[in-house]
């Protein structure tokens, strides 16, 4: 007795959710995962974070091609080197952050975690208030 072929394309349709449903899990989990990872190096840098001044040394971009800062900070004599997003930068102001100097929270067990605080978000979400000599930076925000 031959199958229909309405009942294959139905089954066929089952597989492809089945699928859909694994790569759902999957990327889920992956997401999951990248949040606790997330979590895990913001706690370092509270529990173990000390503060020094960096200095935005130049434009840069991520990795979606997107504004960003490179700077350069010292721990111990040591020249690290990282990179700050500039989304809510205004475009034409970047130049203003150029050479200037910043603080840094870097993790005193593995300085290479770090954070640049360059707007006002930055200082909030690590229970700072932005400074009087930075007010400077609330023209270069977006509104």
């Amino acid at each position: 007795m031959k199958k229909k072929p309405g009942i294959l394309l139905k089954k066929i349709a089952t597989l492809q959710n089945y699928e859909k449903a694994v790569m759902m899990a999957f990327v889920l989990i992956f997401l999951a995962f990248g949040l606790w990872r997330g979590n895990q190096r913001a706690n370092r840098l509270y529990e173990n974070g000390y503060w020094t001044t960096g200095i935005v040394v130049e434009r840069g971009t991520d990795y979606k091609g997107r504004l960003a800062f490179n700077y350069e900070f010292y721990v111990d004599g040591k020249k690290y080197h990282n990179q700050a997003s500039g989304i809510g930068i205004r475009p034409g102001t970047y130049r203003e952050f150029i050479g200037k100097s910043l603080p840094v929270l870097y993790n005193s067990k593995d300085p290479s975690e770090n954070d640049m605080l360059l707007r006002p978000g930055d200082f909030s979400s690590h229970g700072r208030e932005l400074p009087d000599s930075l007010f400077w930076i609330l023209d270069c925000v977006e509104k």
